[in-house]
Formats: C-alpha cells, structure tokens, sequence
C-alpha cells in the first residue's frame, strides 16, 4: 500500500505536469493543428477512391464506362484532396504557431500572414513541385522555419507600420513584408545550394531522401509504435489527453504520409485507428459488451447503457471517466495492456502476409468491420481478412478485459451494497 501511494504521489507530482507541460507545448500543438485541417480532405477522397475501386466487378465496369474509374473523371477529386494536403498543412502549422504568441502589448500575433508566407515558402523551396503527400515533413518543417521567423519581427517591432487611416486588412499584410524577405531569401539560398553543389535538384529532395527517409522507417517500426501507444494510453489513463499529446503530433503524420506514398509499411494511420482503437482508446468496445450483458452492479449497468451509442462509433469517454479508468489501477492496466497486445498480434498477422495492409483512411467514427472493409483497397479477400483481423483484435481486447472488470464489477456490487 506504501508503495502505491508513493507510485501514485509520483505520478500526481512528476509524471502528469510534466506529461501536461509536452501536451501544451506550442510546436507540437501546432503540428497537430496543421494535420487536423487535412483530415477532412483526406476523408473525402478516400470516399472518392472507395467509390472507384468498390471491390465489385461489375461495379468497377460501370465506373470504367462512365469514364469514372482510375484515372477517370472521379479521379479528379482524389487528385485534389490528398495532392494539396501538404500544401494544407504549410499554412495550418504556420499560421497555427504565429497566433500562439503575443505581441510586447499582450494581443495575439496574427497567424495569417505567416500562414500565407509559409505556403510561398513551401513552393519556394520545392520549385513548384507542391501536389502529392510526399513532401508533408517539408512543408510542415518549413512552416515551422516561416512562423518562428514571422513572430521574431513582429514582436521585435521590426515591420513596416502604416499609418492609422490605412484599413487593417491592408495594414497588417505590410507587416509580412520585412520578415518574408528573410524567410524568402533563406528558402531560395536553400534550395541554390543543393542545385549548384550536390546531386540533389530541390532541398525536399535532400531531405526525403535523407532525414524524412530514415525518420520515416524509424517511425514506422514496431518498438517506435509500442513505445507511443504504451505512453498515450498510460497519459489517457492519468485523466490526460494522451492522443492529443503523442499519437496526433508525433505519428499521425508518419502514417497518413505511409498510407498514401505507397511504402508497403504495416503500420498506418488505418492501422492504428481501426484496429487499435476499437470502441475508441484502450480498445473498450469489450468492457462495454460486458457492462450490457454481464454486469451486476447498477454503476456497469447505467454506463453500459450510456456507452454503447458512443462506443460504436470509438468515442469511448463514458466508459474512460465513467467507470473510472482514470487513476483506477485495477482498470489501468487492461486499457494499456489491450492495445500493446493487439499491435503485436496484428503486426505479425500483417508481415506473415496472413492480414492485408490497411491502406484507405476512413472517418475514426466508422463502427467495427465496417471501418476494416472500407480500410482496405484490395480485393474481397482481402476486405474479408481485415475484419478478421478486427475480430481478432476485438477477441483479444475480450480476453484481456474481461478478468478485470469482473473483478471491478464485484467491487462495485460490496460497495452498493454497503459492505
């Protein structure tokens, strides 16, 4: 007991400020900013290429006769949402991270400037070359670069000021003046540099092939996988936002980059959100099954009850500070548990060629199977064997769960009944 408390008071004291001190921090926060304004890009052409490659023959026929199969006239809207996605993120990131500062009288920056000059930035330094995924790490790097550059002028007060009779729509373009010759001149010597002196034609060229490249396979592996699912359900665990602070900044991009630049890798952002998070984080569609069918205290009835609208469609929140998970050792480790096993299980299944690749983003809210059919891009088959693997998956969060909301469940029925 002396031992928990002081696990627990460590916890309370080091481990959740310093958790909720990375969760806030502004480039990170940023990041994530840039990445959720492609998401509905990305939604809506995967629908696209799910209605072109809809895994019926006589389906597919009647796409190709209408001239709307690959490379038809659908095409065109799968072409335009995940071709500017990193064009996207370049103005989310930079904008997102100028309007984090203040100014030296208190009012926030304004972030649009710098997210229009990041987004020049960006063609600067790819030479136009700005459609496809590929180069996402470049522009949100860059963006990065942009803003960092954009804030230091402005709250320095080196910028061109116009006098007050000047509209603030104008005015307030002038201020991008000063630092975008900077920002523009460091781009262009970025990318003469490379042209004149190494093998490479642009800088993003230099980088995917070089950085991004290595970053990209380690981030893509499965101990780097492991480690980010075991620390965002442990921060979940602790009444933290642990999707918010690792997965969305730190992976989220690696995967929604592997899932449309064609690496083959196993782990993509399909992957981790159909087959992980099945009923939401923790993979707690289970716990609810049990709450609806097996429970016998009134607290697992009611929130079996309140849960499984939600819980089919992976919001899970409910059953997180409902039952509670947060800060309840008995339920804090099926939750971290469950994921870590399922990846494991899952990532085998997928190198042994026994499960396909989930290559095709869907909503996070698609229920169960549904997400695992749609997920994939390959034939009946092998939209068959991802829902096995989801059922598989959700199997194993069973297995898991069930011991120890047994065990919370027989808690909870002394503690009603006063004993």
């Amino acid at each position: 007991m002396e031992k928990q408390s002081k696990l627990s008071k460590f916890m309370e004291d080091k481990f959740v400020p310093a958790a909720a001190a990375i969760g806030g921090q502004r480039h990170l926060l940023a990041l994530r900013d840039g990445i959720v304004m492609i998401m509905p890009l990305l939604i809506l052409g995967s629908f696209a290429m799910i209605v072109i490659q809809f895994p019926i023959e006589a389906w597919i026929n009647l796409m190709e006769d209408f001239g709307w199969g690959e490379g038809g006239h659908l095409d065109i809207i799968v072409d335009s949402t995940f071709g500017i996605m990193a064009l996207v993120a370049a103005f989310g990131v930079a904008s997102s991270l100028a309007a984090s500062y203040k100014k030296k009288n208190g009012q926030p920056i304004d972030g649009v400037p710098a997210g229009i000059m990041s987004v020049a930035t960006f063609f600067i330094i790819t030479q136009g070359e700005v459609l496809g995924s590929e180069n996402l790490f470049v522009a949100m790097a860059f963006a990065i670069f942009t803003a960092e550059i954009y804030r230091l002028f402005v709250q320095k007060d080196w910028v061109i000021k116009l006098p007050d009779s000047v509209p603030v729509a104008i005015s307030r373009q002038f201020t991008a003046l000063l630092p975008g010759i900077v920002v523009f001149g460091i781009s262009w010597l970025a990318v003469a540099v490379p042209m004149t002196y190494t093998e490479y034609h642009t800088i993003s060229t230099w980088l995917n092939e070089g950085l991004f490249s290595w970053l990209s396979k380690f981030g893509l592996s499965y101990p780097f996988t492991m480690v980010g699912a075991f620390l965002e359900h442990l921060l979940w665990s602790l009444g933290l936002h642990g999707s918010a602070i690792v997965i969305f900044p730190f992976f989220e991009p690696l995967w929604t980059a592997s899932t449309h630049i064609g690496t083959d890798a196993i782990f993509t952002w399909a992957f981790y959100e159909n087959s992980v998070w099945i009923g939401g984080s923790g993979a707690t569609l289970s716990v609810v099954l049990y709450m609806l069918i097996f429970a016998k205290s009134k607290l697992l009835k009611d929130i079996g009850k309140i849960a499984l609208g939600p819980g089919l469609f992976n919001i899970n929140e409910p059953v997180t500070f409902g039952l509670p998970v947060v800060l309840n050792p008995m339920l804090m480790i099926p939750y971290i548990l469950s994921p870590l096993v399922i990846i494991t299980v899952l990532y085998l299944g997928t190198a042994a060629g026994i499960f396909p690749i989930l290559d095709k983003i869907v909503p996070w809210t698609t229920p169960i199977f549904v997400s695992g059919f749609l997920a994939s891009s390959g034939g009946i088959g092998e939209k068959i064997m991802a829902v096995v693997s989801q059922l598989i998956a959700f199997g194993i969060s069973v297995l898991i769960w069930f011991p120890f909301i047994r065990a919370w469940d027989n808690v909870n029925v002394k503690l009603e009944k006063g004993a």
